[in-house]
Order: structure tokens, then sequence, then C-alpha cells
């Protein structure tokens, strides 16, 4: 009987040694969320082509409900641009720089978007950029729309932005309404406009 004792003792040992300690679970189970986190992260900041508007937050644009105000000199020609210009009127508010990828790749898009909503205005940000690079940019991809020029990154950080491209839609009373976290496309910036004069 005590050998049969022993053994089953033995045995018992040996499962316990091959199966992970609760404190050694526990960190698995904290690596695999916080994996599981910056992977949605990364997908909300970076993912092309599928980006839809979605039901802005407060630290889109200030206080919740309050107009969005907002201006500065165009890269381009140097005049001001200010969002009060465009009362009454929806914004589509765009974040970009030429430097990067995701705004290259919906650039044409939203060259389309303003030549087919005229009932829209679209507006852009040029954020750490040169003035240089943003008249290229421009010529480039046929924009005509105004763009406020952001060389410190000072409007990107007031909208706690982790990446670009980046676009607010803003209603009639310039209140933002929804948005758009990655490059998108054509059919994005409609549904935008379309919450915007919701």
């Amino acid at each position: 009987m005590s050998g049969r004792r022993a053994k089953c003792e033995r045995a018992a040992r040996a499962s316990q040694q091959r199966q992970p300690s609760r404190r050694g679970r526990v960190a698995l189970a904290v690596a695999a969320l916080m994996l599981a986190v910056s992977a949605a992260l990364t997908l909300a900041l970076t993912r092309g082509g599928h980006a839809t508007p979605s039901t802005a937050s407060a630290a889109s644009g200030g206080s919740e409900g309050e107009p969005l105000e907002l201006s500065g000199t165009d890269p381009i020609n140097g005049r001001l641009v200010s969002l009060a210009s465009y009362t009454g009127k929806p914004i589509v508010l765009n974040l970009w720089a030429s430097w990067c990828t995701g705004c290259e790749a919906e650039a044409r898009a939203l060259a389309t978007f303003e030549r087919t909503h005229p009932q829209a205005q679209v507006v852009g940000v040029d954020i750490q950029d040169s003035r240089a690079a943003a008249k290229a940019f421009y010529r480039r991809f046929g924009w005509r729309h105004p763009s406020i020029f952001d060389p410190g990154g000072a409007v990107a950080a007031r909208f706690q932005l982790q990446g670009l491209p980046a676009t607010l839609f803003l209603d009639r009373r310039h209140r933002v309404v929804a948005r758009i976290l990655g490059e998108t496309t054509l059919a994005g910036f409609d549904q935008g406009l379309q919450r915007a004069l919701g």
C-alpha cells in the first residue's frame, strides 16, 4: 500500500511541475490582454481603406457640443484660414502631412469628394510639414481646398492624435459629430458627411 501511495504522490508532484503556477497564469493572461489592446489600437490608427466614421468624443474638438474654433495661415498661399468663415456649412476637417503614406493613399479620394460635394467645405490641417512639401503635395493630387499650416504639431496635440491621417466631420454649427482615424475612401468621406448633415 505504501508503494502505491508513494507512486501516486510522485505522479501528483510531476503534474504540478508541468502546470504553470497561479502567478505565471495571471502574468500570461495580463500579457495576452495587453497584446490584444495594442493590436486593437494599432488597427484603429493605421487601418486603410476600411475606416468608417465613428461618433466623436469630447477629446476630438474641445468641450462636447461646443463649436470647434480653429484658424491659421494656409501653407500654399499664406492667407488666413478660419473655420468661422464657413458659418452654416458643414466642414470636413482633414489632418494630413506630405510625409504621411496614409494621407497619400486617400488624397485622390479627398480631391474627388471636394469636387463632388459643394454643400460641404473641406479644410486641411498640414501637420509638421514644410511649405514646399505641402505645395508639391497639392499639385500632385490636384487639391483646391484651404489648409491650416501646423508645423509644430500643436493642432495634432490638441486633438490627442496618435497618427495621421485623421478626418473630423463638423455639422453646420461646427460641432464635431464624427471622425475617422486612419486613411479612408470616398465612401468613408460620404458617410461622415451624411452624419454632419443629419
